[in-house]
């Protein structure tokens, strides 16, 4: 058992240096254009991974849980699409409201001329163009 273990770091080991990953240039004067080989104009951009094995190992197993949610709710969603329920089709799951939350706001409701602000709403006002003397 101990044998399989130190061929399998033995053989980490020597893959590391092809595991590396090549340069990359930031080229051209704008540095909107990037390559592998060097560019007149260009700069090397240090692009190495800083993570730690755990850490990558970590965001790898969070990415998959994450990929197999959204499937899961993708196939919940089509269910409840294929049911016809209107309802659940389209829901977003948000949790009860607040008891002190307000029954409606005026969020997105336009306002009329004839309406006037309330002393609390915010009236945002230009700031007035600066005199210089010469």
């Amino acid at each position: 058992m101990t044998r399989a273990i130190l061929l399998l770091s033995l053989a980490l080991l020597a893959a590391a240096p092809a595991l590396a990953a090549p340069p990359i240039y930031r080229c051209g004067a704008d540095g909107r254009t990037y390559s592998q080989v060097p560019c007149p104009e260009g700069s090397l951009i240090e692009a190495s991974d800083p993570r730690t094995a755990a850490q990558r190992a970590e965001a790898k197993r969070f990415a998959e849980a994450e990929r197999k949610r959204a499937a899961d709710l993708e196939r919940e969603r089509k269910a409840a699409e294929k049911s016809g329920d209107k309802s659940a089709a389209g829901a977003i799951a948000v949790g009860p409201a607040t008891p002190d939350a307000p029954a409606a706001t005026g969020i997105g409701k336009p306002r009329t001329g004839k309406d006037k602000p309330a002393e609390k709403d915010f009236i945002a006002v230009a700031p007035k163009a600066a005199t210089t003397a010469r």
